[in-house]
C-alpha cells in the first residue's frame, strides 16, 4: 500500500507542529513534501516526524526539502484534512480531498499570482519516504 497526499497531511496535521500550507506526494521518487508556515514549525515537523515515523505500516524519515522559496512568497493554509472512516481510503474520498485542497487554492490565486510559488529550505519539511509513498 502506498501513501496518498491525504495521508500525508493527516499524519503530519495530527503532529500538531504548525500550519501547512502545501502537501505533495511524488510517488514515483518515492518522497513526499510537507510545507509549513514558519521555519521553526517545519523543523518541529522534522523531529516529530522522525520521531512518530510511521505512515500507512512503513518507517518514514523526514528532513529539509532542496528547493528555496523566494523571500515574501505567500501563500493560504491548507484547511484541516477531511475525518475519513477507517481502515482504508476510497476512490471518492480522495477525490473529495482533492477537491477541498482545490478550493482552498482557488481562493488564494491572486496571491499566487502576484508571488510565485516554489519551495524554501527554511519553510519547508521534505519527508522522504521510499517505502511508504
Amino acid at each position: 500500500m502506498y501513501a496518498t497526499q491525504l495521508d500525508l497531511h493527516r499524519h503530519f496535521y495530527a503532529l500538531g507542529a504548525g500550519v501547512i500550507e502545501e502537501v505533495r506526494v511524488q510517488r514515483d521518487k518515492g518522497f513526499g513534501f510537507v510545507r509549513y508556515s514558519t521555519h521553526a514549525e517545519a523543523a518541529l515537523a522534522i523531529q516529530m516526524g522522525n520521531t512518530q515515523s510511521y505512515l500507512c505500516g512503513k518507517q518514514i524519515k523526514c528532513s529539509w526539502g532542496s528547493k528555496p522559496t523566494p523571500p515574501g512568497t505567500a501563500s493560504n493554509p491548507l484547511p484541516p484534512p477531511a475525518a475519513l472512516p477507517l481502515p482504508g481510503l476510497s476512490a471518492t474520498d480522495i477525490l473529495a480531498y482533492e477537491r477541498q485542497l482545490a478550493m482552498s487554492k482557488m481562493g488564494g490565486v491572486h496571491a499566487a499570482l502576484m508571488h510565485p510559488q516554489a519551495q524554501h529550505p527554511l519553510k519547508q519539511a521534505a519527508i522522504g519516504a521510499s517505502q511508504a509513498i
